[in-house]
């Protein structure tokens, strides 16, 4: 690991003896301390959108927690038996929704533009700030 380490590796778990790392290049998140996170960003006409990030296996108070402590207090939007939605205002016209399975563990956040939402929500049918698995 030293040999090839150039900073860029960040421990998030140690499990039945081996240690996970991210490797994030230039791009650190304070996510990548503590799971390992599928992050996508979302463009529209050219223009960046969202980022959106999901991980499985963190515990939802622990994510709130952190929203928080980092970023804003978060506002239950909805909650039904499986799903908890909670979302929140950021500066600069940002909105930040998080979205958790209550049943799986998986978690997906997205950090998106209103102004561009409402400029582009009538003509796109799907929401670019959803996770896309393709």
């Amino acid at each position: 690991m030293s040999d090839i380490d150039d900073g860029n590796f960040v421990f998030y778990m140690k499990k039945e003896g081996v240690s996970y790392y991210n490797y994030v290049g230039v791009c650190r998140l304070p996510v990548h301390q503590k799971a390992s996170p599928a992050i996508a960003y979302a463009f529209v006409d050219g223009k960046y959108y969202a980022r959106i990030i999901r991980v499985v296996g963190r515990d939802k108070n622990d994510i709130l927690a952190d929203m928080k402590a980092g970023l804003c207090s978060p506002i239950t939007v909805k909650t039904d038996g499986k799903v908890s939605l909670y979302r929140c205002d950021l500066p600069n016209d940002v909105e930040f929704k998080f979205k958790y399975d209550n049943k799986t563990g998986e978690a997906k956040t997205a950090a998106y533009s209103k102004s561009l939402r409402n400029q582009i929500g009538k003509n796109i049918k799907a929401d670019p700030a959803n996770f896309s698995e393709k």
